[in-house]
């Protein structure tokens, strides 16, 4: 008993005289006399100064700490930062049994500020690749990575003696990375707030955090890679998982990547991102798929796009190896519905001339984006079945192309169907000249079609019982810097032809407000009261100099029941409005009130606000001329005024000049149109008379209507 009690006491005794002796010799040892003799090795092996200003120090525990402050490792002498890394505080802490078994198990290294400075020069040289010294022979080898194989046989082992090299835990605190071009003298940059990285052992799988600022874009994330060991090896796959969040988008990733090691990195990966409903002002939106890249190229095959459930499906690829991306999209889907991506915008097809809420301006003063096509070169196509536009308007076999190289951009072609015709548009945006030009036409669109409430059967409201085949061209350019200086220099020509349509007056659905309701009673009709009428034709036409339109009786209507022919200007430069409108009618109103009338009406103000106007010199004269003629004025100037072919006269001088007949003469207008005219002019004075008062009643209640509207704007 007593030997146990010796022996057991001299086994405490040395192991208490060796962790004092242990604690002693680390107490006194001195990692500062070692740093001169760093520095030498590390500048002989690499050329290069590696600087250790600040303390080193051993702190004393189960696991021992190295904790060195102020380190420093210098760039080539070509770089424009002299340092390539420097860090205010390295701390590894390092198990020590492990040692004994050729194993190093740092159970945490902490890099506290560090800050990584990384170039590439004109010629192609990158700055982390460091010139390896053989200290037999004096050669020199080039080493993208200091440590290329930490799992290969020992003889090759770049550890030495050691078999294993594990970090259980590797914490980054508020890091940077800089990374500088000297070709083209871009700088990228990446703050690290938080980088963690942790694992159980060589062959085990690394957990992985961060939080990160890449070019003032906040990016957080986890996940999980594959071990150190095949970090490190030279062949097969290494796995990652991750999940990232950046700019408040989702991403989940699932990738394989060769050849980590080297310039010939590859992936193969599936992803499935996610961006919530308003972030970026955009819809909800998902995309899943596969893809390959390399350092050159990235390729997605999107299985499914899903906006808002309007899926699209198609490929997507960036070539990234040229001075500019060159992406190639291609893009198909059979149904996409606009209405989706706003609920809270209104989906019915509305057409209000006069709102309570007026914008500041019609035409905002704000840069246009050119610079966006400077960035990329791109082929891209879209393919649709159906798009919905609202709940009125859907157009059918949607076939859009774009190429866009060196900031000009070409859309050619831009085809689908809408109401039973076809479109076709092309577009040119320059980003170099800054201009726009868009050209194009539709072809027997049929209105009723397009807006299906504007068909007639069975509603009391104003539309089409049939036809109503509609046809459009359109040329516009204009170049500036800003929406408003590119409307200032627009120039073109838009028209649109309706013909041959069966309708019905009534209620106006989507015309409403003020100015439509002062417009018809000034034309005496009653949009409440249900007429049957025949349209021959209906023309807008405009010819565009430098931001002004103008209609040379470019806007008319001819009909049995109602001619209508309007003249003027609409200035885009200041957003004013001048036109006259004549209007001749036999069905709707009498037709002297009518005559009379169409020498009253002028539509000025503002685009936003438009508003009826009175030529009061022409209301003058009319009035003047029924109450002191005895009637002959009228009808006078009723045959001087009335042009029996207004679409004839509204596209002459355009490509649509013989699309209608010409006139055929006065005599042929009075009978076509004024049938029993000359029975109301020889009627006898008192009828006359009622009239010319009936006229000036009219000239005082709408002098007292403009009146009022100048109070109400004021």
């Amino acid at each position: 008993m007593k030997f146990i009690k010796w022996f057991f006491g001299i086994i405490f005794f040395l192991i208490i005289s060796a962790a004092v002796g242990g604690y002693i010799f680390l107490r006194n040892f001195d990692l500062n006399r070692y740093k001169p003799m760093i520095e030498k090795t590390v500048f002989e092996k690499t050329g290069r100064q590696l600087t250790l200003a600040g303390n080193a120090e051993l702190g004393i525990s189960l696991i021992p700490t190295v904790i060195i402050n102020d380190v420093s490792f210098a760039n080539p002498d070509w770089a424009k930062n002299p340092q390539m890394v420097t860090v205010k505080t390295v701390e590894l802490r390092v198990a020590l049994l492990p040692l004994l078994k050729k194993q190093v198990i740092i159970d945490r290294a902490l890099l506290r500020e560090p800050k990584i400075y990384l170039e590439t020069s004109k010629d192609g040289q990158s700055s982390w690749d460091i010139q390896l010294v053989d200290s037999n022979n004096g050669q020199t080898s080039a080493q993208g990575w200091i440590i290329k194989n930490a799992y290969a046989e020992e003889t090759e082992n770049p550890l030495g003696f050691l078999t294993d090299f594990v970090a259980r835990e590797v914490l980054i605190e508020k890091g940077a990375v800089e990374y500088y071009q000297h070709k083209d003298k871009s700088v990228q940059k990446l703050n690290i707030d938080e980088f963690k990285l942790d694992t159980e052992g060589m062959d085990s799988p690394l957990n992985v955090s961060w939080s990160l600022l890449l070019n003032d874009m906040k990016i957080t994330g986890n996940g999980e890679l594959g071990s150190l060991a095949a970090l490190f090896s030279a062949t097969g796959e290494y796995p990652i998982k991750v999940n990232v969040k950046a700019l408040n988008i989702s991403a989940v990733v699932n990738a394989k990547i060769k050849n980590l090691m080297n310039d010939r990195l590859s992936a193969s990966f599936d992803y499935n991102v996610y961006n919530p409903a308003g972030n970026f002002n955009a819809p909800e939106t998902t995309v899943i798929g596969t893809g390959n890249a390399t350092m050159k190229k990235v390729s997605l095959n999107i299985a499914k796009l899903d906006v808002v459930k309007n899926v699209l499906k198609g490929t997507v690829s960036a070539d990234i190896s040229g001075k500019k991306p060159m992406i190639n999209a291609d893009l198909r889907g059979e149904t996409f519905d606009l209405r989706s991506l706003n609920t809270s915008s209104p989906t019915a097809f509305e057409l209000n001339l006069i709102k309570s809420a007026q914008a500041a301006e019609f035409i905002p003063n704000d840069k246009i984006p050119f610079d966006l096509l400077t960035t990329a070169n791109a082929n891209a196509a879209l393919k649709l079945g159906k798009l919905i536009v609202n709940d009125e308007i859907a157009i059918d076999n949607l076939v859009v192309k774009a190429v866009l190289n060196e900031g000009l951009l070409l859309i050619k072609p831009l085809t689908f169907d809408l109401g039973g015709g076809k479109a076709d548009i092309t577009a040119t945006v320059n980003a170099v000249n800054q201009s726009l030009s868009v050209n194009g036409s539709t072809t027997d669109v049929v209105l009723p079609d397009v807006v299906k409430s504007l068909r007639a059967e069975g509603t009391d409201g104003f539309g089409f019982f049939s036809g109503g085949k509609t046809q459009t061209s359109f040329n516009l350019s204009g170049s500036g810097d800003t929406y408003r200086s590119l409307v200032n220099k627009l120039n073109g020509q838009v028209i649109a032809i309706a013909e041959d349509a069966k309708m019905q007056s009534g209620k106006l659905k989507y015309l409403n407000g003020n100015f439509v309701n002062q417009l018809l009673t000034m034309l005496k009709i009653d949009s409440s009261k249900v007429e049957k009428f025949d349209l021959v034709c209906a023309v807008v036409r405009a010819d565009i100099k430098d931001g002004v339109a103008t209609f040379p009786k470019g806007i008319a209507i001819d009909s049995d029941k109602l001619d209508i022919v309007s003249n003027g200007t609409v200035n885009l430069r200041n957003e004013k409005i001048d036109l006259s409108l004549n209007a001749f009618g036999s069905g709707f109103a009498d037709v002297s009130v009518v005559q009379a009338l169409s020498n009253l009406i002028k539509i000025g103000g503002k685009i936003q606000s438009p508003s009826i106007a009175v030529d009061q010199g022409g209301a003058i004269k009319t009035i003047a001329g029924v109450a002191l003629s005895g009637g002959a004025f009228a009808g006078a100037q009723m045959l001087l005024d009335k042009d029996t072919a207004p679409c004839y006269t509204a596209l002459s001088g355009t490509a649509f000049a013989d699309k209608f007949p010409k006139p055929t003469g006065v005599v042929n207008a009075t009978q076509k149109t004024y049938q029993g005219a000359s029975d109301l002019l020889s009627s006898g004075a008192n009828k006359l008379k009622e009239s010319a008062k009936e006229l000036n009643n009219i000239r005082k209640n709408l002098m007292n209507n403009l009146k009022s509207n100048k109070k109400d704007k004021k």
